[in-house]
């Protein structure tokens, strides 16, 4: 009669499973803000020669939704966008614009009712999109003058952030910064690829060379033998 091979798993095994669930749903969630960083860290060198501008955390505007209307002030005037990380507002959003409806938020100069432009952003996310502002932008605000304005949108239990827009029309520019960075740190890889695919062509290389001498000399010392055979038969020698 045989024993039954079957062995229950450990709490050790278990334990390092769930560990390594946990951590593949946190990196699955927080996928969209590793892109973003990892934009950032491209525009570190463009920002720096001065070729693009990003968002600092002291530039962003926060807002809890919970609250309508909200009263800002602008200190520059220029292109905002509007960031949500939340889901349904992210739908909400996408619907909206494909059926051509107005905003779901209005911005209007203080004391007047001036209104100022609000447009959908259609796109996803992108890497150069700011970090400090969670979600993705789904409206672009273009406050004409400085001052202060209001927010007026639907009350939710959500959060969303008005950041400057520094990258509308420079988004050629941004790209290629990126893939000339990309391309400089991918260099050394490939020199050392090549490297070491030409030292391993070589080794082949030579290893063939090597063959091919043992194999003729082998077909030497065999003809010598059959040579030697045949003088003592006295037979004619093999062609």
């Amino acid at each position: 009669m045989t024993k039954d091979s079957y062995r229950p798993p450990r709490l050790f095994t278990i334990g390092l499973g769930i560990a390594f669930f946990a951590l593949f749903l946190i990196a699955l969630c927080s996928l969209s803000q590793g892109i973003k960083w990892a934009g950032s860290v491209l525009l570190f060198i463009p920002e720096r020669l001065g070729l693009v501008d990003t968002v600092h955390p002291a530039e962003v505007f926060e807002f809890d939704m919970t609250r309508s209307p909200s009263e800002v002030t602008f200190t520059r005037a220029g292109l905002y966008q509007v960031y949500t990380p939340d889901y349904d507002l992210l739908v909400i959003s996408d619907q909206l614009a494909q059926s051509g409806s107005p905003p779901w938020i209005t911005v209007t100069k203080a004391g007047s009712d001036e209104p100022v432009a609000v447009t959908y952003i259609t796109r996803g996310l992108l890497p150069y999109d700011t970090p400090h502002a969670p979600g993705r932008p789904v409206l672009e605000v273009e406050i004409p003058k400085p001052g202060n304005y209001l927010l007026d949108y639907p009350t939710r239990q959500a959060e969303m952030s008005m950041v400057p827009d520094y990258v509308t029309g420079k988004e050629a520019l941004i790209y290629t910064t990126f893939a000339a960075q990309l391309l400089i740190l991918a260099l050394p890889v490939a020199i050392l690829l090549y490297r070491r695919e030409q030292r391993a062509w070589q080794r082949s290389h030579e290893e063939r060379v090597r063959s091919i001498k043992q194999f003729e000399k082998i077909r030497r010392l065999a003809r010598g033998r059959d040579a030697e055979s045949d003088d003592a038969t006295g037979s004619s020698p093999r062609p």
